[in-house]
């Protein structure tokens, strides 16, 4: 169930996954908002680039947040929208749903990670042998049961050598959850998306899956044809932060030379 949240002020600090809606103002798209429908997958990433954004042109945010494979079903429901982000086969689902103003545009991939707490963040372990004994390790590793990372999460158990052994650890969690649950202490690993560790403080990385595993999270966004000049705005500033590499230590990183996302 999608938990759609508005933002209404032009400072947007913060984005409460689980806050309920306020007003979301109906179906017609408004003349200065920029109506972002985000996948939970880049909430934390917003929650740093937001108030810049806003700061810089004084745009507001009015934020639908959901689990990427929620988005298309939200917008095939009649809700408003200006720009949507999501994995890149459920933007080409919106691409067929509504008339938008050009086509998928690549943000990048973020990797598969395992987050634990603490504040000094040493050099990730990268090798599968070493995610594998990460994870033995542990006593309770919570994931998103039912997002991308879940599933990328599910094709990279079945490249361990004893996936059953580890099966009476795991904790499938709704969206934003997994961090939640990190941070309170309730679990030791949480399995998300690069993007949503990177820039949470109190955590870091403890593993990232290589891009050759093939488990990361690609995400990509369209605009609505109808958009207004703030969300051209903030699309062209998304584009330009992608392509200085603004994103990468954020966690949204470019497809390696001959691979793409």
């Amino acid at each position: 169930m999608a938990r759609p949240i508005s933002q209404r002020s032009t400072s947007v600090a913060h984005v409460d996954a689980f806050s309920p809606l306020d007003v979301h103002g109906g179906l017609a798209l408004k003349s200065d908002v920029i109506q972002f429908v985000m996948p939970v997958a880049l909430k934390d990433i917003f929650d740093v680039i937001a108030p810049e954004v806003s700061t810089r042109w004084a745009d507001q945010f009015d934020v639908a947040l959901m689990l990427n494979p929620e988005v298309p079903g939200y917008i095939a429901g009649g809700a408003a929208w200006s720009v949507a982000a999501s994995n890149p086969v459920y933007i080409l689902q919106v691409l067929d749903l509504a008339e938008c103003a050009a086509g998928l545009i690549n943000l990048g991939y973020s990797p598969l990670a395992f987050g634990v707490r603490g504040e000094d963040a040493p050099k990730p372990l990268r090798a599968l042998s070493e995610i594998e004994s990460l994870l033995h390790s542990a006593e309770r590793i919570a994931f998103t049961g039912q997002g991308t990372s879940g599933v990328q999460f599910h094709q990279l158990m079945e490249q361990l050598q004893e996936p059953a052994a580890l099966a009476e650890k795991l904790v499938p969690l709704p969206g934003g959850a997994p961090m939640a649950q990190l941070l309170s202490g309730e679990v030791d690993v949480a399995v998300l998306p690069l993007s949503n560790i990177a820039p949470v403080p109190g955590v870091y990385a403890k593993a990232v899956c290589p891009h050759g595993l093939n488990v990361h999270i690609d995400l990509a966004f369209c605009l609505n044809k109808a958009a207004n000049a703030a969300t051209h705005r903030f699309a062209d500033w998304l584009i330009d932060a992608r392509d200085r590499g603004r994103l990468d230590p954020l966690g949204l990183w470019q497809a390696p030379n001959g691979s793409s996302t």
